[in-house]
């Protein structure tokens, strides 16, 4: 009888024991499968991910920023592998006209000047017809030369530190088509002091522009849209327009004045005398960018010379307005 005791409390401490194993077996595949699923979330999240070259911060200056996507508020195309949205990192500045059918615009980006010029086809079907000239800003991480394709398009863009975009395009991996940036997701949340720098160098690397610009390209031009980037002290057979400057206007800067929102205090706004001299150069400012936008022709048979109008600064374009609940 003690013999079988013997036995018997060594087979329990066997079972025991095994059990043990099986337990801590299982805890460390469960911990495996949570890591798994956390790092497959994770890559999941970075595919969203896009490189952005703003920020406020000066001692931020030689950093790439990462620009996070808000999925509840953007409008996606479909994605573009970066490796294949390079079509010529060595280009010149000739414009190809590799472009299909359904695409009507061309893009070129003159780092030099700071401006952008967008061409349409001529009666040969090449890109040569200038339709309209932007200011801008690009930066450091600019291309500085190259052919992109332009892909995803944002009507909002929540940014790294709080910094919000209006009417993002992609070109290319961490440059993108945009306005000047905002602290909010709220157009009267303007960097206004961003905003007095268009015209000359003040990004990290994407290409920023008014709301109206941005909103042309975000509206007008598809996906597959060629950007071309070069350097030039001649700005384009359209010139270089200039940007109103707002930041003595204390009680409308935190809006971008060309803005085409209903709400934009712009649209009403009357200087007061102190400011009569600044508002007399913003009128300038307003008859110089509309100079700068080719007018049409009537003529569509000579659709070669037939140029897209541009948008008054003033002027609530209802026709083009896109319904997408812009502020929250």
């Amino acid at each position: 009888m003690g013999h079988r005791k013997k036995i018997s409390n060594k087979t329990k401490k066997e079972i025991v024991i095994g059990l043990l194993c099986v337990i801590v077996l299982l805890i460390v595949m469960i911990i495996s499968a949570i890591l798994y699923f956390v790092q497959d979330g994770m890559n999941e999240k970075n595919n969203n991910i896009l490189y952005y070259s703003e920020n406020q911060n000066k001692e931020e200056n030689n950093m790439i920023v990462v620009e996070l996507e808000d999925k509840n508020e953007t409008n996606e195309v479909n994605e573009t592998n970066e490796s294949n949205n390079v079509i010529d990192q060595n280009t010149t500045n000739t414009i190809n006209n590799d472009n299909s059918k359904d695409i009507p615009y061309y893009i070129k980006v003159n780092n030099q000047a700071n401006t952008v010029t967008v061409y349409k086809k001529d009666a040969n079907g090449k890109y040569t017809v200038p339709v309209k000239a932007m200011v801008c800003s690009i930066g450091d991480a600019t291309p500085e030369k190259g052919v992109y394709s332009m892909s995803d398009k944002y009507t909002w863009r929540f940014l790294q530190g709080n910094v919000y975009g209006q009417y993002a395009c992609r070109i290319t991996g961490h440059i993108l088509f945009h306005s000047v940036p905002y602290t909010k997701k709220d157009k009267s949340t303007l960097e206004w002091w961003e905003y007095d720098k268009l015209g000359t160098k003040a990004s990290l690397g994407c290409i920023r522009l008014t709301v109206q610009d941005a909103k042309w390209i975000y509206d007008n031009c598809v996906s597959g849209t060629k950007v071309e980037f070069y350097s030039d002290s001649n700005p384009g057979p359209l010139g270089k327009p200039s940007a109103k400057k707002i930041s003595d206007d204390e009680s409308v800067r935190n809006w971008d004045p060309t803005d085409p929102d209903k709400k934009n205090p712009w649209k009403n706004y009357t200087p007061d005398e102190n400011n009569q001299d600044a508002s007399e150069s913003d009128k300038s400012d307003v008859n110089t960018n509309q100079n700068n936008t080719a007018k049409p022709n009537l003529d569509e048979t000579n659709s070669q010379n037939a140029i897209d109008t541009s948008t008054n600064v003033f002027t609530d374009n209802a026709n083009n307005m896109i319904k997408d609940n812009l502020i929250q």
